[in-house]
């Protein structure tokens, strides 16, 4: 197995995540949901922790890839999720939703599998 096709996805989660988490920490989520996602600071906070799991597994990620290579799963199932049920119908709709957010998750859905695939081969 090749280890880099999983860390290369972990980096990854590490460069967006940072700015995020810490955007939502400081009480500053309207910037990251770009105004466009209602959300009370409860929600907020949700968000943030579970992110900020994802972080912190993701540096582990780094030093032991594949027990850590669930984690990616994961990420591509839940994020495939709120795209389909909550952006799609968004977009069908014309109703704002926040496309920096949705980006990324489409971005990861898209090329998470690549790289457990080309891990696992």
């Amino acid at each position: 197995m090749d280890h880099l096709w999983l860390r290369i996805p972990y980096a990854l989660n590490i460069l967006i995540l940072v700015p995020v988490c810490g955007a939502l920490l400081a009480a500053n989520g309207a910037a990251v949901f770009q105004g466009a996602a209602a959300a009370s600071r409860g929600v907020e906070m949700l968000v943030a922790s579970l992110w900020l799991g994802v972080l912190a597994a993701s540096a582990v990620g780094l030093a032991f890839p594949q027990p850590l290579a669930p984690l990616l799963v994961f990420q591509i199932f839940y994020k495939a999720v709120w795209l389909a049920l909550y952006v799609a119908p968004a977009m069908a709709r014309g109703e704002p939703y926040p496309t920096g957010v949705a980006a990324t998750f489409a971005f990861i859905v898209a090329t998470w599998p690549a790289f457990l695939w080309l891990a696992y081969r």
